[in-house]
């Protein structure tokens, strides 16, 4: 990888302070019943097609340290899975990498909303079902002791509730942000 120069750090300082700061906050985790729905990735995707994949890869890195960490004071009673770094950071790394890859696929097949629905899509694929494979992978046997259920149908459950809604949410919010953003960095040609 190249030098990263001053400018690509001071970014990735700003968007990481922004990331930990809705990981503190209710609105990095929007409760909808008995779910909490993450919103952390939206700003990963948003980041990666605006500034390309160095910067949310870093970004979604970071994102992912710090659930670790968070996890490592055991905040919740499933904290044993989020302190595996291939559960906690690998998957958050990816967001923006795949996002951004999809969304230049995508923009040459398609045209720019459905390319940003779609890369959005992706983004969010990686981060809850990246973070449910590696939970299987590697603590299936820890779901089963603490939780007492099938960890594959306790998984599943969580991919259908967490992981729909927050396809839906990402897919809304992170290509109408996209698009006003988009047509500002053109029209400034920054």
């Amino acid at each position: 990888m190249k030098n990263i120069s001053i400018k690509e750090i001071s970014k990735i300082g700003l968007f990481s302070a922004l990331i930990i700061i809705l990981s503190l906050s209710p609105l990095g985790f929007i409760p909808i019943g008995a779910i909490r729905i993450t919103t952390i990735h939206i700003p990963i995707v948003i980041i990666a097609i605006l500034e390309k994949p160095r910067i949310s890869f870093f970004v979604g890195f970071i994102f992912g340290l710090f659930s670790f960490f968070q996890h490592l004071q055991g905040i919740s009673t499933l904290s044993f899975i989020f302190i595996n770094p291939f559960v906690s950071v690998l998957p958050r790394a990816l967001i923006g990498v795949c996002a951004y890859y999809s969304y230049v696929f995508f923009k040459k097949h398609l045209n720019n909303t459905i390319s940003l629905v779609l890369s959005s899509v992706v983004g969010t694929f990686i981060n809850t079902f990246g973070v449910l494979f590696f939970a299987y992978i590697f603590c299936k046997n820890q779901i089963y002791e603490v939780l007492k259920i099938d960890p594959k149908k306790f998984l599943l459950s969580v991919a259908l509730t967490n992981g729909i809604a927050e396809i839906i949410v990402c897919s809304i919010v992170a290509p109408i942000i996209l698009k006003k953003l988009l047509a500002r960095k053109k029209s400034k040609n920054i």
